[in-house]
């Protein structure tokens, strides 16, 4: 028995909308966390502008009120105003003549000021704000009109933040939603790994039905040619008057189909599993090899975790082997072909046996049996067993045989996780 995955297998589906649903949750996070700081950082570069503008009409307004001061006085109250306003970094005031009148820098008092003039012509309101680059560097000013009593221009005041402190503030806004980013997308990858168990479960057990459902046609495939055979027998026995033999023979086919069904749902707890071995009973049948399935067989999918595509390819073959090994007897012995399934789980352990009382192993290939393309069948055969080993291995579990020649072989798998 072979099996064969397709490019688009359900698998490789659920792999892609894990990893689209992924990158969806990753790219729409940054997305929305650089849009967020850009935002952030233009909301910040109008705050710097507003607290510059409101700063230079209150120095302004202060400056007015302390003309009455004396010069020692005036300077320790504008001092003082400077030090409160913690969003500014330099005050200057400028009169007419561009001598500064006072800077946070005491040694730029009385000195010229060569800076940029302010042109308040174009601009509304008395104030405005620009970049700009002074003594201290590249910088952000707000400009605000001076008047004297007569309500004639008399100077101008500059609030002043620099870049390099700007920037400061511009790099927390960064590395904070950076953070918020790192923690939303931890906590997103979190989130996403536990719905994506979640849909897995769902998906496996979709898988498992859906499997389940093309095993179920191959069995009724496999019922439809073994009841075309009891047909036969009954229209045989119609056809030469025995009705009675005829009704009874039907009777006791319908009670051992039914029994038999019975039996395997009963046992294992997986549709795909099960609905393989009731196909597999109806090949038995057809191959005139009683098919004994094993009084304490149970599978219980909580008991262990093993995926249903290994478990119908692993039986599967040793099941097809089985019947090849006795089919290709037929006629050599004068005892009725049986074949012997079982199936045992405990709490993370699972037991698999197929035994037939076949021909037996030769003792010269039993060495070979798991070998890749050997076979006693002829060319283009023998990676059944291959594969089964490969992927009972691959689970972490044992594959054996214990075979006598004439008696049969018995195959075991088992698998602890």
């Amino acid at each position: 028995m072979e099996t064969k995955k397709s490019p688009g297998s359900l698998q490789q589906i659920r792999s892609q909308m894990q990893k689209s649903h992924l990158l969806l949750i990753v790219g729409t996070t940054i997305l929305l966390s650089v849009g967020g700081a850009f935002i952030n950082i233009y909301a910040n570069s109008k705050a710097f502008d507003r607290n510059l503008q409101d700063t230079a009409q209150l120095v302004s307004k202060q400056y007015e009120f302390s003309k009455e001061l004396r010069p020692g006085e005036q300077l320790i109250f504008l001092d003082s105003i400077a030090e409160n306003l913690s969003s500014v970094d330099r005050i200057s005031i400028v009169n007419m003549n561009l001598v500064r009148l006072y800077h946070t820098n005491h040694d730029l008092i009385g000195k010229t000021y060569s800076g940029t003039i302010p042109n308040f012509s174009e601009h509304s309101g008395g104030f405005y704000t620009e970049n700009n680059t002074g003594l201290s560097g590249p910088q952000r000013r707000a400009y605000s009109q001076l008047y004297d009593e007569y309500g004639q221009p008399s100077g101008f005041i500059m609030t002043i933040m620099l870049n390099q402190n700007m920037n400061v503030v511009t790099r927390r806004t960064v590395l904070l939603f950076v953070a918020v980013t790192l923690v939303a997308l931890l906590v997103e990858i979190s989130i996403s790994q536990q719905l994506s168990r979640r849909i897995k479960k769902q998906f496996m057990d979709f898988a498992e039905d859906l499997e389940g459902t093309k095993f179920l046609v191959d069995s009724m495939r496999a019922n439809n040619h073994d009841f075309t055979n009891k047909l036969h027998v009954i229209l045989g026995l119609i056809q030469i008057g025995a009705y009675e033999k005829a009704m009874s023979y039907i009777e006791n086919i319908s009670i051992i189909q039914r029994e038999t069904v019975s039996r395997v749902m009963n046992s294992i707890d997986n549709a795909a599993f099960a609905a393989l071995l009731i196909g597999k009973i109806a090949r038995a049948s057809e191959c005139n090899v009683k098919f004994i399935l094993d009084e304490t067989t149970h599978f219980d999918s909580d008991d262990i975790d093993v995926p249903s595509d290994a478990l119908v390819t692993i039986t599967g073959n040793l099941i097809d082997n089985a019947l090849d090994a006795m089919n290709r007897s037929w006629g050599e012995k004068d005892r009725a072909m049986e074949l012997r399934f079982c199936v045992l789980t405990m709490p993370g352990k699972m037991l698999i046996t197929v035994t037939d009382n076949g021909p037996g192993i030769p003792a010269d290939i039993q060495d070979k049996v798991f070998l890749n393309g050997f076979s006693t069948k002829g060319n283009g055969r023998g990676v059944g067993l291959y594969h089964s080993k490969q992927l009972v291995e691959s689970l972490g579990g044992r594959i054996s045989f214990e075979t006598q020649a004439g008696r049969g072989t018995c195959f075991m798998v088992s698998l602890e996780r």
